[in-house]
């Protein structure tokens, strides 16, 4: 049983697209030259039994879903993925968890510091990114809620609920780069682009928390830098309170 495509998704955003230990940059392409990203199990993934040596941190009483679920996964770089699993007595369950737990927050923090200072020469970046991979497979309706009862609604914690109100400004920026810089049909092209992203991701069951982040992981186009992840979130945010995305 593998780890399911959502919980990756969520994963990968939640981590920046960077190794909990050492914050190197990580990609899932081949041909990239940055270090492929592993998601590695907090506790071990094999029991030991047959030919196969029992992974590190294994626990019996674990089920396969929570197993294999995002809440046991960390995204390391193959380098600190094999120290790890060398070296139980360092890194145990707890501290894991911690590792993981500090760098998610240290990414969202990142994210929202930067929210403030995108420039139109990111947005231009992130925007471009979202028409060039449009996607018209989805067609279903939404049902659009005001955005004043969405946080609640869709039920987003309160980490999220800081990235949407650090988004907020910085979606202003959004509306005046489109107002300026393009015209109606490019416009319609990026809602479009953008709400036929969630609407793809609403279909793989995705919901909440974990809709916003792999949405966000989108809008930025898989980004490590902080500055283009803040674009994204700005941008998100725009939709959000246009009630372009999100729903009752």
């Amino acid at each position: 049983m593998a780890m399911a495509q959502p919980d990756m998704k969520v994963l990968w955003a939640r981590s920046g697209n960077r190794c909990a230990v050492c914050f190197i940059a990580l990609t899932q392409d081949l041909t990239k030259a940055t270090p492929i990203g592993e998601q590695a199990h907090i506790k071990g993934e094999h029991s030991g039994q047959g030919s196969i040596k029992q992974s590190a941190r294994y626990d019996e009483n674990q089920s396969n879903s929570e197993r294999n679920s995002y809440a046991n996964y960390i995204l390391l770089c193959p380098t600190c993925h094999t120290t790890i699993d060398k070296d139980e007595i360092t890194y145990t369950v707890d501290r894991l968890l911690s590792i993981k737990n500090l760098h998610e927050r240290k990414i969202s923090e990142a994210i929202k510091s930067c929210a403030l200072n995108v420039t139109f020469y990111e947005l231009e970046h992130t925007l471009r990114h979202l028409i060039n991979n449009l996607d018209t497979s989805a067609t279903n309706d939404l049902t659009l809620i005001p955005p004043r009862d969405k946080i609640a609604k869709n039920n987003l914690g309160n980490g999220v609920e800081g990235l949407i109100r650090a988004g907020l400004i910085g979606a202003r920026q959004v509306e005046d780069f489109l107002n300026q810089n393009a015209d109606m049909d490019y416009s319609e092209k990026l809602r479009k682009a953008f709400v036929d992203s969630y609407k793809r991701l609403r279909e793989e069951d995705l919901s909440g928390d974990r809709l916003f982040f792999a949405l966000l992981n989108v809008a930025s186009n898989n980004s490590s830098d902080s500055q283009y992840m803040a674009a994204g979130l700005n941008v998100l945010v725009y939709y959000f309170q246009l009630c372009e995305v999100f729903e009752k």
